[in-house]
């Protein structure tokens, strides 16, 4: 009810406020409900009801056939109230928001928006590329003041996919998380994964391993750019690459119940000979699949083969043995997508786009071990 309010309200508001900054006349026709509609990025049912509500009020007028007319009013300044829930809502679009690193990043988002005075409306969309389409427009229908999101196809979008033109026509600022440094549409705060894939990959080489094998997810940037850099630090350590030591799953492949790393894990152990000394996996719930897949083989980790995650996901530390991995900036990298927000909230001349890049910091504990 309260997300309802604000939208009504906030369009009313902005038409009273358009009426005084264009000087009105009793009389002046106003835009039609299709130009308000994309004048003011919100669907056409709100512009209708917010029209409404000004007609209730008898500050406008609809005339049959001919469209809706300014009536004037003697003290719109006082008919414009304030919003509610004191600065208004953000909208946070995230496909897997109750689960593994996101409850840290979203506590650091709403920290942050709560000392700005803004409320956090949260939509989640389960890597569904229809449901968050549905959920970006419903959240601007709701008159949302900013949006943070992290597309679920992160790796795929383009200037023509659906997601850049939504957010292009959003008419809001908008922050975008984990969505590589080449993105050109919005800032973004995220990892630099390709940094992550080289230095996790080194660590390993300067551990002695040279028979190294990565499981990945191809089609999200954390995974191409984590596989890039692991490639690059093989490279330079003269190391060729061997394509039998990778093997990759797809987000259609993550259905409830499924264990694609787990799956991915046993086939390339049991056909490869000799077995890589070390699996580097692109996150920690791969290694974690990972890690039960050595198991089940009878293997021993770190004595038979080495493991090596990303995330620093809070179970990691209770593994046995504990996983040697990379801390993902949780908390912090929510903090800066809304403290970035919050600053493009604000007037700015021009209205520069922000890149933050933070780079992985290793947590070593027993799950890799040194060759000599």
């Amino acid at each position: 009810m309260k997300t309802e309010s604000l939208k009504y309200q906030t369009i009313r508001n902005t038409l009273l406020k358009h009426f005084q900054d264009h000087n009105y006349e009793p009389g002046q026709k106003l835009p039609t409900e299709q130009e308000l509609t994309q004048e003011l990025g919100v669907s056409r049912t709100t512009v209708r009801q917010a029209l409404e509500l000004l007609k209730e009020q008898n500050i406008v007028e609809k005339r049959q056939g001919s469209g809706t007319y300014y009536l004037g009013v003697q003290s719109a300044p006082r008919l414009i109230q304030p919003e509610t829930d004191q600065r208004g809502f953000i909208g946070l679009v995230n496909f897997s928001y109750m689960d593994y690193i996101y409850p840290e990043i979203i506590r650091g988002v709403e920290d942050t928006l709560a000392f700005a005075g803004y409320s956090l409306a949260i939509a989640p969309c389960n890597q569904n590329l229809e449901k968050e389409i549905q959920s970006i427009e419903r959240l601007l229908d709701q008159g949302v003041k900013g949006l943070i999101i992290e597309p679920s196809q992160n790796l795929q979008i383009n200037e023509a996919h659906p997601i850049s033109k939504l957010i292009q026509s959003a008419g809001i600022p908008v922050v975008a998380t984990h969505w590589g440094i080449t993105n050109q549409l919005v800032s973004t705060v995220t990892v630099d994964d390709v940094v992550a894939g080289y230095n996790a990959t080194k660590y390993l080489i300067d551990r002695g391993h040279r028979s190294i094998g990565h499981i990945s997810k191809s089609d999200v940037q954390s995974g191409h750019d984590r596989f890039t850099g692991y490639r690059k630090a093989l490279s330079e350590a003269g190391i060729e690459y061997n394509t039998t030591w990778c093997a990759s799953y797809t987000s259609e492949q993550e259905i409830p119940g499924s264990l694609p790393a787990y799956d991915l894990t046993k086939t390339l152990l049991q056909s490869m000979e000799p077995k890589p000394t070390a699996l580097f996996y692109f996150n920690d719930l791969t290694a974690l699949q990972g890690y039960r897949a050595i198991h089940d083989l009878g293997l021993s980790i770190p004595k038979d083969i080495s493991v090596l995650g990303f995330d620093n996901y809070k179970s990691t530390a209770l593994m046995y043995p504990p996983l040697t991995t990379y801390e993902h900036p949780k908390y912090e990298l929510g903090r800066w997508a809304a403290k970035i927000l919050l600053s493009e909230l604000e007037p700015r001349n021009p209205a520069l786009h922000m890149k933050l890049v933070f780079e992985p910091k290793l947590v070593e504990r027993e799950s890799v071990a040194t060759i000599h």
